[in-house]
């Protein structure tokens, strides 16, 4: 399928150009700017790159890391459909603009770039939250909390079950060497179900007032160098302190995974091969 064809269903997917997200913050600087599609900085599309004419295959990631630049170099004229245009570490790094020397890379290899952040986020079908709770079995009721125009979050149940059964189903689940708990009651029943990073107080507030007992999202702790950050985090702590809810915490990256792993149907009903890299420094990192 030829690269721009592919794009516009894409952007049309997702109403890339109804949506008021800005991709190029903090993403876009003058060491990285010739790389990227000048479309894409005008938000005109969200394709990032482009590196190829013809696309042969579709590759899905949850960020543009080292060993998912280094995986996705063993295929050519490929299209990498990435939720977060961004490296990232489960460390005080955070989220980082892609190297140079990844795009060049990439470049090489005819492989281009496009971005599926809020947009899937909230999708209707592929949507993070959306994923994680059927992957985790849970009965969604409701969606909440707005996110570029649509919710981001959603309410579910399951059968009312032991907080350590249900952590260690969770954990099983999402492949995860971990995860960061706080017990507040003995049992699980009404959840919140957030992915990526979940750790906001006035969402916290929301999850309580619908009266869950349980959040399920991605950072409880976070570990970001940057000192908003971690004020947000830290009221997010105090405020619980007060409501007690649980929290279960499957990292950003583990909690995001299920979408773009589960998104690679997507690209198959349009008759392209798709296969979603796995980066297996952020899935087992502790």
């Amino acid at each position: 399928m030829k690269l721009s064809d592919l794009a516009k269903i894409l952007d049309d997917e997702f109403c890339i150009i109804k949506n008021d997200e800005n991709l190029t913050e903090f993403a876009v600087f003058d060491g990285n700017k010739n790389f990227i599609n000048n479309d894409f900085i005008q938000h005109k599309t969200a394709l990032m790159t482009e590196n190829s004419k013809d696309i042969e295959i579709v590759l899905t990631s949850v960020f543009i890391t080292d060993e998912v630049v280094k995986k996705a170099c063993n295929y050519k004229n490929a299209l990498l459909v990435t939720h977060h245009n961004f490296d990232y570490f489960e460390d005080e790094r955070g989220l980082q603009p892609i190297k140079s020397e990844y795009l060049k890379e990439l470049q090489k290899s005819s492989i281009s770039i496009y971005v599926a952040h809020a947009p899937l986020d909230t999708h209707q079908i592929y949507g993070t939250s959306k994923c994680l709770a059927e992957l985790c079995g849970i009965a969604i009721e409701k969606y909440f909390y707005d996110y570029y125009g649509a919710p981001t979050a959603l309410i579910g149940h399951i059968n009312k079950a032991s907080f350590e059964v249900f952590s260690d189903f969770i954990q099983k689940k999402l492949e995860r060497p971990v995860l960061t708990l706080e017990k507040n009651k003995d049992y699980v029943e009404k959840i919140a179900v957030v992915a990526g990073g979940g750790d906001l107080p006035d969402l916290l507030q929301q999850v309580y007032d619908y009266g869950c007992d349980t959040l399920l999202t991605g950072t409880v702790e976070h570990r970001w160098a940057v000192p908003f950050i971690q004020e947000g985090n830290r009221q997010f702590h105090e405020l619980n302190k007060k409501l007690k809810i649980n929290l279960i915490g499957g990292s950003h990256y583990g909690t995001e995974r299920p979408a773009m792993i589960k998104f690679t149907e997507y690209i198959t009903q349009l008759g392209i091969e798709c296969r979603y890299i796995e980066d297996n420094i952020l899935l087992n990192k502790e």
